[in-house]
């Protein structure tokens, strides 16, 4: 059987959700992966010639990107040409088929798309329509194109790296797609709930700027959280260039010592009783303001031993401690490659590859297995069959009051 045939309606908590997908690259497409993975029933609309996320980096043998190959497993394509008529009424006819849309469709193209609140309430008034772009829909920067880079520069992440290294630096991975990705899927089952209660749909706006603000300043707004300021801004136990794996003599380990009862614990390992009443080490507090001290002392300790033993001897007495997977390793990892995350997988067309799955577990419910990414327009048919069902009206049986989420 065709692995994607297999996952057509995959289980999960979200089973019978319906969830319709307007996105490119990685925001959006991660917020209805998360989605697809918990059991919903997602259609991703892309415009001609596909997502461009599809082609983005490096490409498996039969052209799919290796991002695509997990962002979009187990979706149903459909290319939607908006700008036709026909295009108009196939939008129209998926957004009265879904629960959820999703979209990272800048607010002034919505409408061409009949993406705008009005549009979809329009269609179908139990629709949660999740929006996501770099500002904030009703902003003056609402149409302001912001990739990953501009959101951390505007939020605040990447100046978080100038309190630490004293230049603002990009975090090595795209953050920001994928925390706002999260927060899109949050937003959607919040508003689903909200459905359950008022019978009517609602519209979530989720400005990346905002989200990545928001993430960043819970720790770092430090004494520029109270009125009037006191103190700086950052948090120093994270912000200390020290503050970092240590080298230990077969690779690099984290060893964290933290509650007043490891770092206890650590000095008799170290049978160094002195540390206990160092000033700069004597409690939590102390230790979290003298990071360079503190740090010290853990390199010291690393720079003698190997990961397996600094994993046993802290293993034994409770304290954190674990050596750095190496991003090249994690198939062999004895923990990771143990669980359910990282998924053997054959596409029909790219070969054998590792699936990246859900990390969530819920009890007595199974897992979606792996499936395949199609090329776009892929499932046209089987969508139109879908639609003609008459599951696109189903939202027409309820009254057209709403309100946003």
């Amino acid at each position: 059987m065709d692995p994607r045939e297999q996952s057509a309606t995959p289980p999960g908590p979200l089973a019978g959700v319906r969830v319709l997908e307007v996105g490119s690259v990685i925001m959006a497409p991660y917020a209805g992966k998360i989605l697809r993975d918990m059991g919903a029933e997602v259609v991703k609309a892309e415009p001609p010639g596909g997502d461009i996320g599809r082609r983005i980096g490096l490409l498996g043998p039969g052209g799919t990107s290796v991002l695509s190959l997990n962002l979009n497993a187990g979706k149903k394509s459909i290319v939607v040409d908006a700008a036709t008529q026909q295009g108009a009424e196939e939008m129209r006819r998926l957004i009265g088929w879904a629960d959820i849309v999703l979209t990272n469709v800048l607010p002034h193209r919505r409408r061409r798309f009949g993406l705008s609140w009005e549009q979809v309430e329009a269609v179908n008034p139990r629709a949660v329509l999740v929006t996501g772009q770099g500002f904030a829909s009703d902003s003056a920067h609402a149409d302001a194109p912001a990739y990953d880079d501009v959101v951390q520069a505007a939020s605040g992440l990447a100046d978080s790296y100038r309190l630490r290294d004293g230049v603002p630096r990009y975090s090595p991975y795209v953050v920001a797609d994928k925390v706002c990705g999260m927060s899109m899927a949050q937003a959607a089952l919040a508003g689903l709930h909200s459905r359950g209660a008022t019978g009517t749909g609602c519209w979530a706006d989720v400005p990346m700027v905002d989200t990545m603000a928001a993430f960043t300043l819970v720790e770092h707004m430090g004494g520029q959280t109270l009125t009037p300021p006191e103190g700086e801004v950052g948090w120093s136990r994270v912000l200390a260039p020290e503050h970092r794996p240590h080298r230990a003599l077969d690779g690099w380990v984290c060893v964290m010592p933290y509650s007043d009862a490891n770092w206890a614990q650590f000095c008799e390992l170290l049978e160094r009783p002195d540390l206990l009443t160092h000033t700069h080490l004597v409690d939590n507090r102390a230790r979290s303001a003298a990071p360079a001290t503190y740090e010290a002392v853990l390199a010291d300790y690393a720079a003698g031993r190997t990961c397996a033993q600094i994993e046993a001897e802290c293993g034994e007495r409770g304290i954190p401690a674990h050596r750095v997977t190496r991003i090249d390793a994690v198939r062999e990892d004895p923990y990771l490659s143990s669980r359910p995350l990282l998924e053997h997988a054959v596409h029909a067309e790219e070969g054998e590859y590792v699936h990246v799955g859900s990390p969530v577990v819920f009890s007595g419910m199974d897992r979606p297995g792996p499936a395949d990414c199609g090329r776009e327009d892929a499932d046209r048919a089987e969508v139109l069959r879908m639609l003609d069902t008459g599951g696109e009206e189903a939202g027409r049986t309820v009254g057209s009051s709403s309100h946003e989420c």
